[in-house]
């Protein structure tokens, strides 16, 4: 952290170039976020360039009450979150709760989920109907898992780049996770029966 407290000292003293390595740090990770929000890899890319430029326009406005990261994401989720309310308005208007979920109560994997070997559900196979189940979430519950489950955030740093409350991250988290569990478990219950059959 320090090191990137001088480069945006760098920055605000009027070195450009010094902003490059912040960019080169953290596109990657930023990109995929963007990505994951719009689904639609060209206008991520788009979205990107305009997080940036908001990032380095704003940069003044840094104070250091958060790590940079938490900052960039922030401004990340926002640019997104304006995108899509002006273009796509019914993704965000109506995603406060995930479709036919009627509580947040927990929903317990089935038997054949649990009984999966680790490393199918960490194959190619299985990464990839993870990234199908994550896609299908609605956007506020996709960024939150997202933010904490892939990129690492803490809850309080989701709260802050989520502009929302513990509370709510640590509730859309729960019902996201078990909204992905309960997909996984019904690939892989009929995956299994699918093999079953196969050996009759």
């Amino acid at each position: 952290m320090s090191d990137e407290r001088a480069i945006i000292k760098r920055v605000l003293d009027g070195d450009y170039d010094a902003f490059e390595h912040l960019v080169e740090k953290y596109q990657a990770r930023v990109f995929r976020h963007i990505i994951k929000m719009v689904q639609d890899r060209q206008q991520a890319q788009d979205l990107l360039q305009e997080t940036f430029l908001n990032a380095y326009r704003g940069l003044s406005g840094f104070t250091g009450a958060s790590s940079f990261s938490t900052w960039l994401f922030r401004i990340a989720t926002n640019t997104c979150l304006m995108y899509l309310r002006k273009n796509r308005p019914e993704s965000v208007e109506y995603d406060d709760q995930i479709e036919n979920t009627r509580n947040s109560d927990f929903v317990p994997a089935s038997p054949e989920f649990l009984s999966t070997p680790l490393d199918i559900l960490l194959s190619s196979e299985g990464r990839r109907k993870i990234e199908e189940a994550i896609d299908g979430l609605p956007i506020l519950y996709r960024s939150v898992i997202v933010l904490r489950d892939v990129e690492g955030f803490s809850i309080e740093e989701v709260s802050k780049i989520m502009d929302t409350s513990v509370a709510a991250v640590k509730s859309r988290l729960h019902r996201a996770r078990n909204a992905v569990r309960e997909a996984l478990s019904s690939y892989y219950k009929d995956k299994n029966l699918s093999e079953h059959r196969r050996a009759l």
